[in-house]
């Protein structure tokens, strides 16, 4: 479904010296339909360009995002806002990711609008339905500004937002890196859910090898820029009890 192919991005820097510097060196991956990749390194590794370049956020200096077979460089325009919504990213500050002006229920309603999926109030109304049951949200959020609910509740409209525009595939940027590991088992839960209930792709990036092995079928592990392993987490991450177990979180909720 997605395939990533020799992606590179440097930036350069300097005026009278030019310096290059590589946030992204020649990553290649496919991601299965259906199917999870978790992406893992430190800080500063490359995690977060790979995931905006991916988006379409960022422009590649080489290589290309192919999506369903056709490249993000060649789309056409109406191709191109397509694909924004097939693809959605969850960001890792879901805070800074909503309008502080903006009701809940305004930031849920407006791509909707934007992308045409809904013509009336009552297919507004209908859509909040289901997004909220799915994510576990009480009605009474939607009258809330982004300043007044909790950070798990933050991150649970995000994914909401992006499983409004049924997404294929969802880039979940450190998804609970702010949260507590009650919370954050939750959120992923969540998500590991939502996959099974509609079949979409996800890249997962964290740092936590507890999280990857929990949730990947597949992982690469980044430093520098560039893939230095890849494989199944059961083979690449060591054994360990951990302090998150999906498992646990999926009984527990």
């Amino acid at each position: 479904m997605l395939e990533v192919i020799h992606l590179t991005k440097y930036f350069i820097h300097g005026l009278l010296t030019k310096n290059i510097t590589y946030a992204v060196r020649d990553v290649s991956f496919q991601v299965a339909p259906g199917k999870t990749l978790g992406i893992m390194g430190a800080s500063g590794s490359g995690k977060s360009t790979l995931a905006r370049l991916i988006a379409g956020l960022l422009p590649p200096t080489a290589g290309q995002v192919v999506y369903q077979g056709s490249s993000l460089t060649r789309l056409t325009a109406s191709q191109r806002k397509l694909f924004c919504r097939k693809l959605q990213m969850i960001f890792q500050h879901p805070g800074l990711a909503l309008d502080p002006r903006q009701t809940i229920g305004s930031a849920l309603l407006e791509p909707l609008y934007v992308h045409k999926l809904i013509h009336s109030r009552r297919q507004g109304l209908d859509k909040l339905d289901k997004l909220l049951h799915i994510t576990q949200l009480s009605p009474d959020v939607l009258a809330k500004y982004p300043w007044q609910i909790s950070g798990g509740q933050a991150q649970r409209i995000v994914i909401a937002r992006a499983l409004g525009l049924e997404p294929e595939v969802i880039i979940a940027d450190e998804p609970t890196a702010m949260l507590d590991n009650s919370v954050q088992a939750q959120i992923l839960a969540l998500l590991k859910t939502v996959q099974q209930q509609t079949g979409l792709s996800l890249i997962l990036i964290s740092h936590d090898p507890d999280i990857i092995k929990s949730c990947a079928d597949h992982m690469v592990s980044m430093a520098n820029g560039k893939i230095v392993i890849a494989g199944l987490p059961s083979e690449i991450l060591p054994r360990s009890g951990g302090l998150f177990s999906l498992r646990q979180a999926m009984l527990s909720t």
